[in-house]
């Protein structure tokens, strides 16, 4: 193979790399915000859920 062919296999497999981190960051991103939507519901629908504790003896 010659060097410009290599420098050019590298170049894509680095754009590659880059394309899906990028994508894994956007997804990661949606998951996040996915994730603090379903805790602003159920705090709207239980607002006492989680704040205490029953403890028997």
């Amino acid at each position: 193979m010659d060097i410009a062919a290599l420098a050019m296999s590298m170049k894509h497999t680095e754009l590659m790399q880059n394309v899906s981190l990028a994508m894994t960051k956007k997804v990661m991103e949606f998951q996040q915000e996915n994730a603090e939507q379903i805790v602003e519901v159920i705090d709207a629908s239980h607002p006492v859920l989680g704040k205490t504790i029953d403890i028997s003896v």
